[in-house]
């Protein structure tokens, strides 16, 4: 009896743990924040990207550039550049700030006399959070080929090719399925 109770208890456990670690499902390229694509005339346009909660500055910067590139090839152009307009110079990094613990109600001494206790290193570690949601926009010039564009543009085609599969799109700036998850063995 005592063998079948702790087999149970063993099951239950490992069952919990694998709910626990089973990774969630991948996002599509639409689902990483908002986007809007504004044309400004027939070869300029602006794109704008609004990240989700907990994304870096320097991931949204390269989400945008993918985001650009996939816009230059659906309107029918191969090279873009960013033009240096008055937002791009002031964009900034999102505001950040320190976060401390609530601190103990129990002087640290207090809890060291208790045999059973192991303080947790991390507890008292302070967290780097947040305040702003990041958001990155780039104004864009369009050009059909390499003869007509500046020599600091973008190749399109070729940052699809490189970045795309990273973020589930296509060489063609289509937005990949996702990977069905890997089929377990027994």
């Amino acid at each position: 009896m005592k063998n079948i109770v702790l087999a149970a208890a063993l099951g239950a456990s490992l069952t919990l743990a694998g709910c626990a670690t089973t990774p969630s499902k991948p996002l599509t390229f639409d689902q990483l924040g908002q986007f809007s694509t504004t044309p400004l005339n027939a070869q300029t346009f602006r794109i704008s990207f609004k990240a989700s909660p907990n994304m870096s500055y320097g991931t949204a910067e390269e989400i945008t550039l993918v985001k650009a590139a996939q816009a230059t090839v659906q309107q029918g152009f191969q090279f873009f550049k960013v033009l240096d307009d008055p937002s791009n110079r002031t964009q900034q990094p999102p505001r950040q700030a320190v976060v401390y613990p609530t601190p103990s109600p129990y002087p640290y001494g207090y809890y060291r006399r208790y045999p059973g206790f192991w303080p947790d290193p991390f507890y008292d570690m302070p967290r780097v959070v947040t305040l702003d949601p990041t958001q990155v926009a780039y104004t864009i010039e369009c050009f059909k080929n390499e003869k007509t564009a500046p020599k600091d543009a973008f190749d399109a085609r070729l940052i699809l090719q490189s970045l795309g599969p990273k973020y589930g799109l296509s060489s063609t700036g289509e937005i990949l399925p996702p990977a069905p998850a890997p089929a377990q063995s027994k």
